[in-house]
């Protein structure tokens, strides 16, 4: 079942929103959309500084080790 959500947006915004939709090669409804269902895959900025607190932990109990370079890391 469909639903209508009206929401009211600067003239440029709404421009830039179109822009953005059409080089998608999408409608302005299935980009929003789009966009909804990005957002949701990211991390959050608290989730990130968590992740750091416990890589820097680990870093320091020794968990964890420090390379040289990427190519260390297949060794």
């Amino acid at each position: 079942m469909r639903s209508v959500l009206s929401i009211s947006l600067p003239a440029e915004k709404k421009k830039e929103i179109e822009e953005r939709a059409r080089k998608a090669k999408k409608t302005t409804s299935s980009y929003i959309i789009h966009m909804v269902e990005l957002e949701k895959s990211l991390i959050s900025e608290d989730e990130l500084v968590k992740m750091a607190k416990k890589a820097e932990k680990d870093y320091k109990a020794g968990k964890t080790k420090k390379l040289a370079s990427l190519s260390k890391l297949k060794k």
